[in-house]
């Protein structure tokens, strides 16, 4: 299976594999949030737990996942994604740890306050925009160029948008 679907959102094949490993993993329909972190984080060393819950929040804005207390539940069924035997996901930066990147090395905060500051901004916007162009917002309104991110952000969501229109 290349791609799974939830509410009618088509994600790339990493994003699936990384989103239901930890419930394959478990055999479970929901996990700790700190378990499904824990899976990412140390057992497939994907990231610092910092984007392993950036991952998570986009996956909840997807309708991929619900998340509520502590606990984080799959709104898709982990059994029919196929993840391949010795799967390896990528570490290449994305938008997201660019523009964080971005804000840290210019502001001095930290990639925690960056990342704080930025699901806060997320939240009062409902959650209507996706993490990294929130990321890319919070650098605009520090007085960051973001340029040539927004440029490249622009191009991912069209590519995105074709996709799904072809699958749908």
């Amino acid at each position: 299976m290349s791609q799974i679907r939830s509410s009618g959102v088509s994600l790339d094949r990493e994003k699936a594999f990384l989103v239901a490993t930890p419930f394959k993993k478990r055999g479970k329909k929901s996990l700790k949030i700190s378990d499904f972190i824990f899976a990412l984080y140390l057992d497939m060393k994907w990231g610092p737990p910092e984007k392993v819950r950036a991952l998570l929040r986009e996956a909840e804005s997807e309708g991929l996942v619900r998340m509520d207390g502590d606990t984080v539940f799959a709104a898709f069924d982990a059994d029919a994604v196929d993840v391949p035997v010795g799967f390896k996901p990528t570490t290449e930066e994305g938008i997201l740890d660019r523009g964080i990147r971005l804000i840290t090395s210019q502001t001095g905060m930290s990639r925690k306050e960056v990342i704080a500051m930025a699901n806060e901004r997320q939240d009062s916007l409902q959650k209507l925009v996706e993490l990294d162009a929130v990321v890319l917002l919070v650098a605009r309104e520090l007085g960051l160029d973001v340029s040539s991110l927004a440029e490249e952000a622009y191009r991912n969501l069209l590519a995105r948008v074709k996709q799904d229109q072809k699958a749908a």
